[in-house]
């Protein structure tokens, strides 16, 4: 055999196993590059899943902090309205009201009265409109005088009280205000209470202040009944 032919397959067949090295060498990095893009897949996956986790706790952590803040607002809360009833618990309460004397009586009364447990100073009232009255203007000025005038202390359950007018005579004159805003400040123990302001509407007691069979006026004709029986009994023994 001559030495070209020979030397010519024997590189031929050199080729073939560095040709099969080399298809091996190739799939092996395939597969390798498959295994690493799977690894990095799985990674981004693992980091993904962390990021949701941790966007997650946040959200847990975030309820659970307004959770405590609604806590604190409630506790807030209830400490200040504990305070507020503390307070008010030992406030004076100072009220005005326009009524009758006594029950079924016709003479209207303003009536100043301290209706909480401690002594009220410094109180001052104001009526609107000014209060009116069937009795004339020197005692519409007296009445007003008297509402306007600062009551420098009231002490726990006493009543100041003024005469305003006969009921039957008020309701007659249709040109007298029957509805009045009160605004009333006072001091306490712990200084100014807080302002009370309402409405005091006349209309109410129309049909009561017009009742002219009052307890005052019953009685007043009982006594006289009274009286004259004790004069006729009197009269018959001689």
């Amino acid at each position: 055999m001559d030495a070209l032919p020979v030397a010519a397959l024997a590189v031929s067949t050199l080729g073939l196993v560095i040709s099969g090295g080399a298809a091996t060498f190739a799939r092996q990095q395939a597969r390798s590059g498959r295994e690493q893009a799977k690894a990095a897949s799985d990674q981004a996956k693992a980091a993904s899943d962390q990021v949701v986790a941790a966007q997650q706790q946040v959200v847990a952590a975030q309820q659970q902090v307004s959770a405590a803040n609604q806590q604190i607002d409630v506790a807030r809360q209830q400490l200040a309205a504990a305070e507020r009833a503390q307070r008010e618990a030992t406030e004076p309460y100072v009220v005005v009201d326009i009524r009758a004397r006594v029950p079924g009586s016709q003479l209207l009364w303003f009536v100043v009265e301290n209706i909480g447990p401690t002594l009220a100073k410094d109180v001052r009232i104001a009526v609107t409109p000014p209060l009116a009255t069937s009795r004339g203007d020197e005692a519409t000025a007296k009445l007003n005088a008297a509402a306007s005038r600062v009551i420098p202390v009231i002490p726990p359950g006493r009543m100041f009280g003024y005469t305003m007018d006969v009921g039957s005579g008020f309701f007659a004159d249709p040109e007298l205000p029957r509805v009045y805003t009160v605004t009333v400040d006072a001091k306490g123990p712990r200084g100014p209470v807080e302002t009370l302001t309402y409405v005091i509407d006349l209309n109410i007691l129309a049909d009561s202040a017009l009742n002219a069979d009052s307890i005052e006026w019953s009685t007043k004709r009982i006594a006289d009944e009274l009286k004259r029986m004790r004069e006729f009994q009197a009269k018959n023994r001689h």
